[in-house]
């Protein structure tokens, strides 16, 4: 007797961590640069450069670019300090061949200090994300060759079905409007991403979404800024993608390259930018999955070996959004906001049993005594509602970020869409396989029985214990439905000829 199978294809997510590595360096001021006063402002932007999966771990590298602002001894306006802080991270693990590496990196906070008037120790903090999908099948029992009576059980489940990242470089430029000074030295670029539209045709995914711009900058030392939207359009290409998937794409920064280009003192002023980017995709499908969980004969003697199946299931449970409206107070009175930066730490659960994330804030002000100067605030941000366990959570910022000066300090606002997956394992009992033996005696039942279906009982369990079929029980007991049992039913079992 044969027991034909059939093979299930899918992506088993078999790494989903995060770690908080630091990072930092010490900088000598240039010859040609003044003493520092005093630090006014410290930010920077942290990048995956490279990720290489290996049998047995994950290495992750990349580079953070700090920029600080320090107010010059004896100097008006502001000067800027570069450097380029490199990271690495390992993840340990077992990754199979074709595994596929997802990650990204937010620069939770960079700090400064001056040692003396020409040398600084700065201090990175990191947040990493990665998650490791690795290509697996299962193999379920789907038809035995033989006469006999099966029983086959049908569950639904979202998986994984395909998993793919790709590089891609936009070169833009940006404008400077007549409005505007011209760029003399550029600070930091406070790039944004965002996904507005995801279409599978085909073996192919459709992106579609923006790349919103900050670029700070200086003239005649003081800072300035401008800002600029690009759209977003590229096509993926994924083995294994089916009609109707769902495909949710994260855009990730790898780098950003600065030049201004100046075709006259006042006129014509572009600034030259090639952002590049790494598209993200994980590709879900609802499958139908059906398989062979129990077998006997009227006629021969069968014994089925049970194995238990285990598959993941993935659930989106799309996005909740949090607004934010905080007052942060100053020590004096604020006369304008230069720049506001907001980043989300990792989802976790409190003490109090709610989800949150800590919104970190950095924000550079001119006061109105013309002083400039910064503030840096934790913020909680809170996840409503109830969450299923197991359940995969990340923050990302949504919409506009307003910070306005108020009396006493500076109101900020802003948003926060958390994005749930939830994690299962599905696990089922099925005919591995069937031994096939003659009776040595068969079972002996009377010519006529009646008896009431028990609670929880189902005709299958009924006709299998008196070597009849569920199509006979139906039959005789003029049943409809030959999947559930009728409670309490006085049933006739027709006796197998």
């Amino acid at each position: 007797m044969e027991l034909k199978k059939r093979t299930f294809q899918y992506y088993e997510p078999i790494l989903e961590t995060g770690a908080a590595p630091e990072a930092g360096a010490d900088m000598i001021v240039p010859d040609l640069y003044p003493d520092m006063a005093y630090i006014v402002d410290t930010s920077g932007q942290a990048c995956v450069k490279d990720k290489t999966l290996r049998d047995d771990r994950l290495d992750i590298s990349g580079l953070i670019r700090v920029c600080i602002l320090y107010a010059p001894e004896g100097e008006d306006g502001l000067r800027k300090l570069d450097m380029g802080i490199p990271f690495n991270h390992v993840f340990d693990g077992h990754f199979p061949a074709g595994s596929e590496a997802l990650c990204g990196v937010r620069l939770l906070s960079a700090e400064s200090r001056s040692v003396n008037p020409r040398k600084v120790q700065v201090l990175c903090a990191l947040e990493l994300d990665a998650a490791v999908y690795a290509p697996g099948s299962v193999e379920l029992p789907d038809e035995i060759t033989e006469p006999c009576e099966t029983r086959k059980r049908l569950v639904t489940a979202i998986m994984p079905i395909g998993v793919k990242c790709k590089n891609f470089t936009m070169s833009e430029g940006m404008d400077i409007p007549a409005t505007r000074p011209p760029v003399e030295e550029i600070l930091r670029a406070d790039p944004r991403l965002t996904v507005t539209e995801v279409k599978s045709v085909g073996g192919k995914v459709v992106v579609k979404g923006a790349a919103e711009i900050r670029v700070n900058y200086l003239s005649g030392g003081e800072p300035n800024f401008i800002e600029q939207e690009f759209p977003i359009s590229q096509i993926l290409e994924m083995d294994g993608l089916e009609e109707g998937a769902d495909v949710d794409v994260d855009l990730q920064f790898t780098g950003i390259e600065m030049d201004p280009v100046y075709a006259g003192d006042t006129q014509n002023r572009v600034l030259s930018l090639a952002l590049h980017v790494e598209a993200q995709a994980v590709a879900r499908m609802e499958r139908r999955i059906e398989a062979v969980v129990d077998v006997y004969s009227t006629t021969n003697r069968l014994i089925p070996a049970m194995e238990q199946v285990t598959f993941n299931e993935q659930i989106p449970h799309g996005a909740r959004r949090q607004s934010i409206r905080e007052m942060l107070e100053t020590a004096g009175a604020i006369d304008s906001v230069l720049d506001t930066r907001i980043v989300l730490g990792r989802v976790e659960l409190g003490d109090d049993g709610a989800y949150a994330c800590e919104a970190r804030i950095g924000m550079a002000y001119r006061a109105e005594d013309g002083e400039f100067g910064s503030l840096l605030r934790r913020l909680p941000v809170v996840l409503q509602g109830e969450v299923p366990q197991s359940t995969t959570i990340k923050a990302r910022l949504a919409g506009e970020v307003t910070a306005a000066p108020t009396s006493g300090g500076v109101e900020l606002r802003f948003s926060v869409d958390f994005h749930l997956t939830e994690n299962r394992k599905l696990q089922m009992m099925t005919v591995g396989g069937v031994q096939q033996e003659e009776w040595e005696e068969r079972p002996a039942f009377p010519s006529v029985v009646l008896r009431r279906c028990a609670d929880g009982e189902s005709l299958w369990d009924i006709a299998k214990s008196y070597n009849t079929t569920t199509g006979e029980l139906c039959l005789a007991n003029g049943l409809e439905d030959c999947e559930t049992a009728p409670l309490g039913k006085l049933l006739l079992i027709p006796k197998k000829r």
